[in-house]
């Protein structure tokens, strides 16, 4: 018989792996520009972060880990990497470590040396963050940059200025208020840069007047990110209290008079296309959160409907949502992460007839997406602590490898059984996935 994990216990594990995932590439890799510190008081030796982050890498240690405080025990070959430094790895990478440090100072995650790491874990927001916006910024706005180094290994941005992205900026603004709220409540001596002080002050005001003005052409995928990222400020921080509220509200409400009777989503108003079932599960985790926030009833009804469109797709006896009709389906780590919070945050506020069928897609996805896929290699050394933290079995575990998601998995009907199909670490993917689950 198949066990059976309920929510809670799922929820758990999921922290632990977004939080071991998130410590392996942000903190420790060594993927990217990296900065030592200085600390004799530690019992950690070469403390060595990540300043600037690549975006994809080949998550393979270049030793076996031997010394779990030692930091340079976990770098990361250099192989295969994609040396390009984009503001959304490093928004999305502050932004995760900032949701660890915050669940091991309220305690929801034991972590052993846990002043330690939230101290690492604050340290190195601030540097990603301050390094964001003093070397990838152009007239405000960010961009990705190429890494490069000259004969005498001096570091040098190459910025690309056809990267500007949005949804970049707003992440980076989350980043940067969930970042001055940690300063805030650790009373570490650390501070943001001019630069990055200038994001809260000056540029997330213009950001929210954009995305209320743009809400009506702007995609329903892209309206919930906007709106999840500006929920996060708006509940985990003080910043600019009455603008989001009523920005996240207008994005809501846009938001909720494109869905149908039968939980289809107009992919913008009076277009014929229908948002994928990727932006069925954004759209039903963001008007879960925003009708626990804020208890406007049309959120609730909204998210009732999108719930009944999402069972569709569920299979009994797969134990899986089958996107397609198709014998062989591809599922990156968004879409799996995708999967648990918007079934999570849907169940704080179901009816309990729904809270049965909500637990068993839960326990079923958790056993087969998550332990049977490979999607997670799973822990085999302690990282930066004397124990490994105590995880379900999955059938992905390596001597070489850090515990991280990696990017894509297959699905193929006809033998009910997952592969592997993409070996690498992608930045944005994971640290995307663990900003939700976490």
């Amino acid at each position: 018989m198949e066990s059976f994990y309920d929510n809670e216990s799922v929820a758990k594990y999921l922290e632990y792996m977004a939080y071991l995932n998130t410590v392996s590439f942000s903190l420790l890799s060594g993927c990217g520009i990296t900065k030592s510190i200085t600390d004799k008081r530690s019992k950690y030796s070469n403390i060595t972060i990540n300043i600037g982050l690549y975006k994809k890498a080949i998550p393979e240690y270049v030793n076996k880990p031997s010394n779990p405080f030692d930091f340079n025990t976990y770098v990361w070959k250099d192989k295969k990497v994609k040396r390009t430094i984009s503001p959304l790895v490093q928004a999305l990478s502050v932004t995760a470590m900032n949701l660890s440090a915050r669940k091991i100072l309220n305690g929801t995650l034991s972590i052993r040396n846990r002043d330690e790491m939230i101290y690492f874990l604050a340290y190195a927001s601030v540097a990603q963050l301050n390094f964001m916006y003093d070397n990838l910024t152009n007239d405000n706005l960010l961009y990705s940059c190429k890494h490069k180094t000259d004969a005498l290994g001096n570091d040098i941005l190459e910025m690309d200025e056809m990267s500007l992205n949005m949804l970049s900026q707003y992440y980076a603004c989350e980043a940067a208020a969930l970042t001055q709220d940690l300063i805030n409540r650790t009373k570490y001596y650390l501070k943001l840069s001019s630069n990055s002080k200038k994001a809260l002050d000056s540029l997330l005001p213009d950001l929210c007047h954009i995305a209320m003005k743009d809400s009506l052409y702007t995609s329903s995928r892209i309206l919930c990110q906007l709106c999840d990222s500006l929920i996060n400020i708006y509940e985990y921080t003080s910043f600019s209290k009455a603008l989001i509220y009523n920005t996240v509200n207008v994005l809501g409400q846009e938001l909720c008079e494109r869905i149908t009777s039968k939980g289809e989503i107009m992919r913008i108003p009076n277009d014929t296309k229908i948002s994928s079932f990727f932006t069925l599960l954004l759209s039903l985790s963001t008007l879960s959160r925003l009708y626990l926030l804020f208890g406007f009833p049309n959120y609730l009804s909204c998210s009732n409907t999108l719930f009944m469109a999402i069972k569709e797709y569920w299979n009994e006896e797969e134990g899986i949502f089958l996107k397609t009709e198709n014998n062989n389906m591809k599922y990156s780590i968004k879409d799996i992460s995708a999967i648990f919070s918007s079934l999570s945050n849907f169940r704080k506020c179901a009816d309990s007839s729904a809270i049965y069928d909500i637990d068993r897609m839960i326990s079923s996805s958790f056993r087969n997406m998550i332990l049977k896929s490979g999607i997670f290699i799973n822990q085999s050394y302690p990282i930066l602590d004397e124990e490994i933290i105590n995880l379900p079995k999955t059938i992905n575990t390596s001597k070489k490898a850090p515990p991280v998601f990696l990017e894509r998995i297959e699905y193929k009907i006809d033998k009910s059984k997952f592969k592997i199909i993409d070996d690498y670490f992608n930045a944005e993917y994971s640290l995307w996935s663990c900003r939700l689950l976490l």
